[in-house]
Order: C-alpha cells, then sequence, then structure tokens
C-alpha cells in the first residue's frame, strides 16, 4: 500500500506486466511514463487498459478520475486509493 504517498513496488511491478502486451511503442516503463503521450493510448486502448487494471486488482476505476490519472504512478496511486476504500 501507499507509504509516504508512494505506491507499494507490488502495484507499480503489477501496473507494468500489466502493460507490457500494451506498450506497442517499446518505451522503457518508469513511473513519470504518460499514457498517451509516451505510450500513444487513444481512448480505446485506455478503456482496454483500465478494464485490465480493474480485473487484476478487483476493482472499479470511477471514469471522472480517468483524466487525472496521465502517468504509471498516478496510477499506481489511483489503485491503492480504490483498493483501500473499497477493502477498508
Amino acid at each position: 500500500m501507499t507509504v509516504n504517498g508512494e505506491p507499494s513496488s507490488e502495484t507499480v511491478t503489477a501496473l507494468h506486466e500489466l502493460l507490457t502486451p500494451f506498450n506497442k511503442t517499446g518505451v522503457d516503463l518508469k513511473p513519470g511514463t504518460r499514457f498517451s503521450e509516451d505510450l500513444n493510448f487513444d481512448s480505446l486502448v485506455v478503456m482496454e487498459f483500465v478494464a485490465t487494471v480493474e480485473d487484476r486488482f478487483d476493482i472499479s476505476v470511477p471514469m471522472n478520475m480517468l483524466p487525472d490519472i496521465t502517468t504509471i504512478h498516478e496510477l499506481a496511486v489511483a489503485v491503492e486509493k480504490i483498493v483501500k476504500a473499497d477493502r477498508g
């Protein structure tokens, strides 16, 4: 879980594993890697990837959060917040 605002290495590792098949540009995945600018995700790919993340973490990512999630780091933090809120 998040410690001092930083996501756990387990969450980051899981996201990197989930991103691998979506990483068509071959970009080196880092916390600051941006989904649209660096990975060239369009809206369809974003929705497919979000569905994969939701399945992996057994969560539901609110659609209104998506515009604020632009990097892998931001996604990892959001995933952990959702997991914590769902599971207390």
